[in-house]
């Protein structure tokens, strides 16, 4: 799933991260915007992933909605959106973050 949030829909995703033997969970977010405005058509605008590690991935995903909700308020200038649950934009272009891993482990 994903939320409407004014004119902008945000996605969030998890990503697993394995240091020292142990799983973590990295949220990331995806921001859409319509261009017609006909909430039907999504194109992607940007992203971003959480600064922390989560111990599951609902706790990471949850995270990272929060983050693009709290961007998609600051880029329409209001703090009082709330937002609403929206279906899932199909996967046309999506926020991947880029790691360099050294030694094995990231």
């Amino acid at each position: 799933m994903a939320v409407l949030v004014g004119i902008y829909v945000i996605q969030g995703d998890a990503f697993d991260v394995v240091r020292d033997g142990k799983t973590f969970w990295v949220g990331t977010w995806t921001l859409y915007r319509s261009p017609a405005m006909n909430r039907t058509d999504w194109q992607f605008l940007t992203g971003g992933e959480t600064s922390m590690t989560f111990a599951t991935p609902a706790l990471a995903v949850a995270a990272a909605e929060e983050e693009g909700v709290a961007f998609a308020r600051l880029l329409q200038g209001d703090d009082g959106l709330e937002p609403m649950p929206w279906e899932a934009v199909p996967a046309v272009e999506t926020y991947a973050p880029r790691r360099t891993f050294a030694g094995g482990r990231c």
